[in-house]
């Protein structure tokens, strides 16, 4: 399932379950906004733990351990940009 499908299923859940409190345009968006920002926080949480992990694993190949590392904060750069175009 891709980002766009999860936090598109997670906004319709919760706006569901909300659904008997008549909440205006505005409010629906504030919580979609909240959900946005939960995952990018999420995003780079996990990401900062993956490139720590990276770096004990191959400490005495840190040029490897750079490696990785530029690569995972380039892929979460370009997911947390894809994220912030939905909101």
């Amino acid at each position: 399932m891709s980002v766009e499908n999860s936090i598109e299923d997670t906004t319709e859940s919760i706006m569901s379950a909300l659904s008997d409190h008549n909440l205006s345009d505005a409010d629906k968006e504030e919580i979609s906004k909240i959900v946005g920002q939960l995952l990018v926080k999420t995003v780079e949480k996990t990401t900062k733990n993956q490139v720590e992990a990276a770096a004990n694993c191959c400490g005495p190949e840190l040029d490897l351990a750079h490696q990785i590392r530029d690569e995972m904060n380039r892929k979460k750069e370009i997911l947390i940009s894809n994220l912030k175009a939905m909101r």
